[in-house]
């Protein structure tokens, strides 16, 4: 049975730049598409699911592509239609579209199968490799992108963890913080007399 590293541990390995990279590509592609849908909704509404995934697909890795570039530790590999993003000598990760269940599609070819199966290395013992999946769910009903997640899976369909990636201000820098209000000025009260009291003036009338 095989021994999988638990997601923060996984996190920690990616470091940050990678993480938030990550996220903001799926931030940056989710813009590109209601752009797209504002510009020409009508090619969006006749868009194929494949033809729009692949349409995603190119607009999220070329945001990927541009904020890991040079990056030290990191290998960006576009080798179409395969595109990896290698992590030092531990992650290898491919992007996808998650459904609501976890699930990716994906064309059983024997690069694919080796890719989802984690396991033992027969070129490097002991440097064994930890393939991930990164990329965002698909809101199916609404043809949207939702969450930037990453998954870890032994087999294409064996979910073995998924987790939501930090939404961040910028790539390589800290999750946005909350900032606080200004409060609002109270308005003034008024005092309205009770019905049938009168109040008495200075002369003593009422």
């Amino acid at each position: 049975m095989n021994s999988y590293p638990e997601s923060q541990e996984v996190l920690s390995g990616l470091g940050e730049k990678v993480t938030h990279s990550l996220a903001r590509s799926v931030k940056f592609a989710a813009d590109d598409l209601v752009a797209y849908r504002t510009w020409r909704p009508t090619w969006v509404a006749e868009a194929s699911e494949r033809g729009l995934a692949n349409w995603i697909h190119d607009r999220l890795w070329a945001h990927l592509t541009s904020l890991l570039d040079g990056h030290p530790g990191v290998t960006l590999s576009d080798g179409e239609p395969t595109r990896e993003v290698v992590v030092g000598l531990s992650y290898r990760l491919r992007v996808k579209r998650h459904r609501e269940d976890g699930q990716v599609s994906s064309y059983a070819t024997q690069t694919a199968l080796e890719f989802f199966a984690q396991g033992v290395q027969d070129t490097f013992p002991g440097l064994e490799e930890v393939r991930l999946v990164a990329g965002y769910e698909w809101e199916a009903d609404s043809r949207e992108i939702g969450e930037a997640v990453l998954s870890l899976r032994d087999g294409q369909d064996n979910v073995v963890w998924l987790v939501t990636l930090p939404d961040v201000g910028e790539a390589g820098g800290t999750v946005q913080p909350v900032r606080p209000t200004a409060p609002e000025p109270s308005l003034p009260s008024v005092d309205v007399p009770a019905p049938g009291r009168h109040e008495a003036t200075e002369d003593g009338s009422t």
